[in-house]
């Protein structure tokens, strides 16, 4: 890391947040890899390598609450990497909460404050279990070591510093930094400021990138010794000299760079009064090898106890933005970038052509226009001769043969002709180049935006990986022992659709754990193996992502749902439904078959939640159990919810838009095919009986004359579809979804809009709410026409 990372920066923050969430998340996954194998190595070095970037990239930006939680959590992970203890399920469970504390911490810090809660008892855990069961280890044998006494006091001898600790600085390149300020400052000061710090100071090897951050915000760093990267690194160095323009006093700069508990002393001295010493060059040298030397026999944490921040002398550090206020960030493969500059600069190349085709068309334009003159020159010229002529037919001096001659004579003609020929061919060139380059740009706007479209694609993997933890902590508190599979990982969708869909999986997985998976007692006696498994697969289909939920548990008992369904009036006693019917009663708001109500489930308001989550993701949720075996939940959502495919249609005078993910099928029918069900329009199809909904009607549309046909959208699924009835067919066409905005967000039965290609708004229907609108707007239709039949019958 070669540049400084300044705290005052927001974009720099957003990064530090993703990075860290990043770090959090490799380590919730790999703390559960180790849990499974204690023995897995690799796992345990990414634990260790999570936990200490997260500790340094916090003391970097000045969060010092999270590095030094981390660093307690990173002392208990450094024991079980070397080999002293063995992670049991309680080191586990400890280090799981220390993961969450960091989490609340993290997203404390995103809203613009700081976590105060107390974690002294964790604290005090993860201590106790570091040194736990820590065998002792054997004396090894003594060789000859520099003490930091004798680091420190061959340093005090030491010449200016080179930037980096492998090198020395020469007499020459003193001269140069010095000839270099001459030449580029406005009487400004270049000074060696010479540090010295504490090394009790149990956070000490990162207290020259805490200078580092001081001294930046005092003047222009020109380089420091040993050099940045160096600083970086996990070990310790007594000094640290940095070489800073600056037009404070030197005194100043002493007072200001100041910390407690971090440094020893501080020396301010202009370069111009430095001399230069070999030996004493070689002395500090020396001692920043063997600090690298010793930095290899003991291990030195990075973990800032002070920072500028914390300095009464510091400047205040800004509040970062809240989350709210936060941009979003996506990680996009720099391959994809690649591809969409290549088209981009295919784009370029259209555009030139297009340029030399208007010239052309411009051109023969001009010609067409100059060509159109002389025809009437010439017409005007012959109009003139043939008058002439004719007066001589009527003097007796022409015969009429003569005057035919003269009419019909080629000479006339050719030469326009042959000019007029000339713009033909002009244009008909023209107008081949531009069908080419049409062609070419379709293509490429074609490719260009699935690159764009790629480009906001995140692997659901980033949702997935979430439900380890998740599966584990649920399995402890229901005592059930569950094996987690994840399938399909890798498969793609849009960055926005992954967002809203953990809720609607942890809604799912939950029901799976505690009504779907019994515990080992009652697997066992069922003739299943001790352990369930709960499945979460992605796939692709066309243009739809489909995930499953599935679990090996006990199923749905169909009779219990129906029972239910009779008992809150859902189901009318009696009315015979299908197995697929009943699954889907389950989502219905309020409805669970729990017999005791818990933390986990039992309100009845889970997948009532999943389901209009999925819909407003414009997807469909369907439910497949077999009793005693098992049951599985398919969600299938589009890839992209910024671009569509729609049905175009129309109604009265306006055009709406209705996603074809939600149309089965479309019909034209005869108005005598439209029959009537218990006040209901419906029409039959293939012996199923599907309702019917004008549009018209249900926003209130001026209605046109009866035609000779009607056309009928059928849309939903197979369990529930209806009718939409509108004026016309368009077709289909890709479309932009523009959300709604103000006053026109929760509008009913519409999920956007769109601009069509002449530049009119195009509403884009929500078919989820259009079910459940035109069904109530139906129901109470038909109890007002009750309540007018009942008046008429009174009076």
């Amino acid at each position: 890391m070669s540049d400084y990372f300044d705290t005052g920066n927001d974009e720099l923050l957003k990064i530090f947040y993703l990075e860290a969430e990043q770090q959090v998340e490799k380590l919730e996954q790999n703390v559960l890899a180790m849990e499974e194998d204690p023995s897995d190595k690799e796992a345990i070095d990414e634990i260790f390598r999570a936990a200490h970037t997260i500790k340094g990239g916090a003391a970097t930006v000045q969060m010092s609450e999270l590095a030094e939680f981390t660093h307690a959590v990173e002392d208990l992970l450094d024991e079980i990497r070397a080999d002293k203890i063995i992670a049991t399920s309680e080191i586990v469970d400890a280090i799981l909460r220390g993961i969450d504390v960091v989490k609340a911490m993290l997203e404390e810090r995103k809203n613009g404050s700081i976590y105060n809660e107390d974690v002294s008892e964790l604290k005090s855990t993860l201590s106790r279990l570091a040194q736990k069961n820590t065998p002792k280890k054997t004396p090894a044998p003594t060789t000859p070591t520099l003490s930091s006494s004798t680091l420190q006091g061959s340093s005090t001898s030491m010449a200016q510093a080179n930037s980096g600790p492998s090198q020395q600085i020469t007499e020459h390149d003193l001269d140069e930094m010095r000839e270099q300020v001459r030449l580029t400052t406005n009487g400004e000061i270049a000074y060696r400021v010479r540090v010295e710090f504490d090394e009790s100071n149990p956070m000490n090897s990162v207290g020259g990138i805490q200078i580092f951050a001081v001294l930046k915000k005092m003047g222009q760093i020109l380089r420091t010794f040993p050099d940045f990267d160096s600083l970086y690194e996990d070990q310790f160095f007594p000094f640290v000299d940095y070489y800073l323009l600056s037009h404070l006093d030197p005194t100043h700069i002493e007072q200001k760079s100041a910390m407690s508990d971090v440094t020893l002393s501080i020396s301010a001295q202009n370069i111009d009064n430095l001399s230069f010493s070999n030996s004493a060059n070689q002395n500090f040298s020396e001692s920043v090898h063997a600090t690298e030397d010793l930095s290899t026999q003991e291990s030195l944490e990075v973990s800032p106890q002070s920072t500028p921040g914390n300095s009464n002398n510091s400047p205040k550090k800004a509040p970062p933005k809240k989350a709210s206020e936060q941009t979003q960030i996506i990680r996009v493969d720099s391959k994809r970038i690649d591809i969409l500059l290549n088209l981009v600069s295919e784009i370029v190349i259209t555009k030139g052509t297009f340029n030399q085709i208007s010239s052309q068309f411009n051109s023969a334009l001009n010609n067409f226009y100059a060509y159109r003159n002389y025809l009437n020159a010439q017409s005007k010229t012959f109009v003139e001769v043939f008058l002439e002529q004719l007066e001589r037919v009527q003097q007796g001096t022409l015969t009429l043969n003569d005057l035919r001659k003269f009419v019909t004579a080629p000479s006339h003609m050719n030469d326009l002709q042959t000019q007029f020929d000339g713009v033909e061919s002009e244009l008909k060139s023209s107008m081949t180049k531009f069908r080419a380059i049409t062609t070419d740009l379709a293509r490429t706007t074609g490719e260009l935006h699935n690159a764009v479209l790629k480009i906001r694609m995140v692997p659901v993997d980033q949702v997935f990986q979430r439900f380890p933890r998740l599966v584990r902590d649920l399995a402890k508190n229901l005592h059930k022992n569950v094996r987690l599979e994840i399938i399909g990982g890798e498969t793609e969708m849009d960055k926005i659709v992954t967002e809203e869909l953990f809720d609607p999986l942890m809604h799912c997985v939950r029901n799976s754990m505690d009504h779907g998976l019994e515990t080992p007692e009652i697997r066992l006696a069922a003739g299943k193996p001790e352990q369930g498994t709960l499945t979460l697969r992605a796939s692709n289909q066309g243009n739809m992502v489909v995930i499953e939920i599935s679990d090996d548990g006990a199923g749905i008992n169909v009779d219990a749902v129906k029972a239910k369904a009779m008992e809150r009036g859902i189901l009318a006693p009696g009315k015979i439904i299908s197995n697929q019917e009943a699954f889907h009663l389950i989502m219905e708001p309020g409805f669970s078959t729990a017999k005791q109500i818990t933390d986990i489930s039992g309100r009845g308001v889970g997948l009532d939640v999943v389901k209009k989550s999925i819909e407003k993701l414009n997807g469909e949720i369907t439910i497949w159990s077999e009793y005693g075996k098992g049951s599985t939940f398919t969600i299938k959502l589009p890839l992209t919810l910024a671009i569509i495919q729609g049905l175009m249609v129309r109604v009265a005078d306006s055009i709406y838009v209705i996603p074809i993910t939600s149309v089965l099928e479309s019909f034209r029918v005869k108005p005598e095919v439209i029959m009537y069900l218990d006040g209901y329009e419906v029409f039959n199809v293939r012996e199923d009986v599907v309702s019917i909904l004008r549009l018209s009607k249900l926003f209130q549309l001026p209605s046109k004359k009866e035609n000779d046909y009607h056309f009928i959208v059928v849309v939903g699924t197979e369990e529930k579809k209806i009718g939409l009835m509108v004026d016309s067919l368009i077709g289909e066409e890709d479309v932009v979804i523009k959300p709604l905005r103000d006053q026109y967000t929760s509008t009913p039965g519409v999920a956007g809009a769109t601009i069509l290609g002449d530049g009119s708004v195009s509403l884009i229907v929500d078919v989820g709410q259009l079910l459940t609108l035109g069904l109530n707007q139906e129901i109470k239709e038909r109890e007002v026409a009750q309540d007018q039949d009942t008046t008429l019958e009174e009076i």
